[in-house]
């Protein structure tokens, strides 16, 4: 019965990943210049060449590793950058105080807290008892924020002073 629900619960997850996962990488492409690619729609407005770059990741770390081995690289990476996510929270409420704040954090600054404590005990945990998962976790976000630098450095004047506008 467990497991019943359990599975339940990964289709529906999986189902909204597969619908979300190359939109976020369209729009990825439509931002950055290095992923450009990415940003092209069929005739009907499906990303088709980014659903085609999922799949093949997706296909490569379930041939590659077991299923928990990439269970656990997804879940550092996804913990990793809420943690980060929630760390910037506080920065921005600390640094820039005068900003507008249309939406309120619950129990401020108590809750995001506590959150950063689990969070980064979960990243402990998973890079004692799971380091090669973890280290590649870690690998993908590296490579991620090498790609970003890459682009802003590789973007035109012009584009620059667009964006800005």
């Amino acid at each position: 019965m467990v497991g019943a629900l359990i599975a339940l619960g990964l289709v529906s997850s999986i189902s909204a990943m597969t619908w979300i996962g190359p939109r976020v990488t369209m729009t990825m492409g439509e931002d950055t210049p290095l992923l450009r690619l990415f940003s092209r729609k069929s005739k009907q407005g499906v990303p088709a060449i980014a659903i085609i770059f999922q799949l093949l990741v997706s296909n490569l770390l379930l041939l590659t590793q077991s299923f928990e081995a990439v269970l656990d690289y997804i879940q550092f990476s996804i913990t990793f950058c809420s943690f980060f996510a929630v760390l910037g929270v506080i920065k921005m409420r600390m640094t820039h105080p005068q900003l507008a704040r249309p939406y309120r954090a619950w129990g401020y600054p108590l809750t995001p807290l506590i959150f950063l404590g689990v969070t980064l005990f979960m990243m402990y945990y998973l890079v004692v008892n799971r380091p090669l998962q973890s280290l590649a976790g870690f690998a993908t976000m590296l490579a991620g924020l090498l790609l970003y630098y890459m682009s802003r450095v590789t973007i035109p004047a012009s584009d620059a002073s667009e964006k800005v506008a």
